[in-house]
């Protein structure tokens, strides 16, 4: 803290009403006036700086929710697998079912044109 040789004094006027809260505020820092006015002054740009650093973590929450939305999508992907492969599976050992029962005209005609499995329902 500077000495009382480094300090100029300031006159300010400001409302009655102000000048009561001010005493208030003071009173309940423990502080007399003027160092309350005073770490006011110091502290002014605080708001500032935690506006940016309020800015900057908002921006970093936006993003892992986009991750976070990210990570479920692909979460909901990898729960519906193994319902695809079951249904491949079955897609299978029906193609090999019709396969099986099918004629030698009729393989070599499904080696064109591909064998005709019929969804279930």
């Amino acid at each position: 803290m500077p000495s009382q040789g480094e300090k100029k004094q300031v006159a300010v006027r400001i409302p009655l009403r102000q000048k009561a809260e001010l005493e208030r505020e003071a009173a309940e820092q423990g502080d007399s006036r003027s160092e309350y006015i005073r770490s006011i002054l110091r502290d002014r740009h605080l708001s500032e700086q935690l506006g940016r650093e309020v800015e900057r973590k908002e921006d970093r929450i936006a993003e892992l929710e986009r991750q976070l939305t990210e990570r479920s999508r692909v979460e909901e992907k990898i729960d519906e697998l193994p319902d695809k492969i079951t249904d491949d599976e079955s897609y299978r050992d029906r193609e090999r079912r019709v396969w099986n029962n099918g004629s030698t005209l009729e393989r070599l005609k499904w080696r064109i044109t591909g064998i005709p499995v019929e969804e279930e329902d």
